[in-house]
């Protein structure tokens, strides 16, 4: 068996030059060699499971795209079969399945959901050295009479991929960018200025800062930051997205003191975790409604830590206060699930009931269901993912239950799920993403 090329070249240099040296010394290389060829087989080895895993990956996609394609074939309402196969044409692409990819973005009845789909189908002609020349025909007509700025910028993008044959960039190189140092990021912000390039060096160095758990050095980064803001006081600007003043850049400068104390909470430090919720939670109040986006983003928080620390009942009553019916959703979701992980099943279902159907609906039962699964009667969860119906907002939930399967390395109620699935669009999308996300994602064991 041959090692690592390294360690093979290691070995080889050794015994090229053994002939030279006295019987001692060539017992001591015999012993290097050994140390070598042990150390080039364990690299050999990894490297083979690693390859090896990600072989099964591939073949698993495979087979939940094949499920996917017999399901979506029982599928009748046009639209749904547009939707279903734009899903497909995009999973086809990214497995490399340049023909069957190419033959489900033909089927996709909206202009610009279709050229997208050619976009992809061309990358994935260019990544596998494949013509594009039928792909990019049929991108033209679908461009003719649907000329706009969107259709013509997918198209500019997909001719360019076709002409320039650039091929896609592996995950693996487009991160090789090692990250800064810490010691960096805390010079960048010490060093910065002003207030602008403050609050542009605040930002990763507090994500360093979290990741580590250096609480303490978290917090006196968010004082010096909330300093900068006060020395330096700006007249509030308002645009399509609301109205913004400095009470609101220092709400989102002590978000960060949320998302501490989500990790505080989990260490079981709950006292030091309810020191920065009193810190952060006036703030929250005081925000003006035209503040909006960053009202949102820490209403959530605020609801979700509240869970975290046991304090349903403040989480409900903080719940009514939330304008956002995005956020509403998605706190009552996040409400729904805690009741149901304590085994409160009754009211668990009740407050699933105020999740809407506004865009980020699905994403928010999705979490409903999962704990369901997990933590409930298997009968009452498939009753609650079948009467979801088939709107693009209940595929997102199905989306959402394939994608945590895959993620947390639960294959078993990955298919156990399909299984119960009723309609063939949910079907379809639930077995696209298991696909999507098996070639995209590594499990989490």
């Amino acid at each position: 068996m041959r090692g690592d090329p390294w360690c093979d070249a290691f070995g080889m240099s050794i015994i090229n030059g053994s002939h030279e040296l006295s019987p001692l010394r060539r017992r001591l290389v015999g012993c290097v060699l050994a140390v070598a060829l042990v150390a080039g087989t364990a690299c050999s080895a990894k490297a083979q499971q690693a390859q090896a895993q990600a072989q099964a990956q591939q073949a698993q996609a495979q087979q939940w795209l094949a499920r996917a394609a017999e399901s979506s074939a029982q599928i009748e309402s046009p639209s749904a079969i547009s939707n279903a196969a734009t899903s497909l044409a995009r999973v086809h692409a990214r497995l490399g399945q340049v023909d069957a990819a190419f033959e489900a973005a033909k089927r996709i009845s909206k202009p610009q959901l279709k050229l997208y789909a050619l976009r992809g189908t061309v990358q994935a002609a260019v990544d596998n050295d494949l013509s594009t020349a039928a792909i990019v025909d049929e991108a033209k007509r679908t461009l003719d009479g649907n000329d706009n700025p969107f259709t013509q910028s997918t198209m500019k993008t997909l001719l360019h991929v076709a002409e320039s044959k650039t091929k896609t960039v592996p995950r693996e190189q487009a991160n090789a960018t090692p990250p800064p140092t810490l010691e960096s990021l805390r010079k960048a912000f010490d060093e910065a200025a002003d207030r602008d390039a403050k609050l542009a060096a605040f930002q990763p160095l507090a994500v360093q800062l979290l990741q580590s758990k250096s609480f303490d050095s978290l917090e006196n980064l968010i004082e010096n930051a909330v300093e900068a803001v006060e020395q330096e006081p700006r007249p509030d600007v308002s645009s399509k997205f609301g109205t913004y003043g400095d009470l609101a850049t220092i709400a989102k400068i002590r978000s960060r003191q949320l998302q501490a104390a989500f990790m505080l909470a989990d260490d079981g430090e709950v006292a030091a975790a309810i020191r920065y919720l009193k810190i952060v939670d006036p703030l929250i109040d005081a925000l003006p409604d035209q503040a909006a986006l960053v009202k949102w983003e820490l209403q959530s928080l605020r609801i979700r830590l509240l869970l975290k620390l046991n304090r349903t009942d403040v989480a409900i009553t903080q719940l009514d206060k939330v304008q956002s019916p995005l956020i509403r959703s998605s706190a009552a979701a996040a409400i729904a699930a805690h009741e149901i992980e304590a085994g409160d099943f009754e009211a668990g279902l009740e407050m699933a009931k105020r999740i809407g159907d506004e865009p980020g609906s699905g994403d928010a039962n999705g979490e409903v269901a999962i704990s369901l699964f997990v933590h409930g009667d298997r009968k009452v969860a498939a009753e609650f993912v079948n009467q979801l119906g088939t709107s693009d907002q209940a595929m997102n939930t199905f989306v959402s239950l394939a994608r945590f399967w895959v993620e947390t390395g639960n294959f078993e109620q990955l298919e156990s799920v399909f299984d119960d699935l009723e309609s063939p669009e949910a079907r379809t999308h639930y077995a696209v993403a298991a696909a999507e996300y098996l070639k995209l994602d590594r499990p989490r064991h």
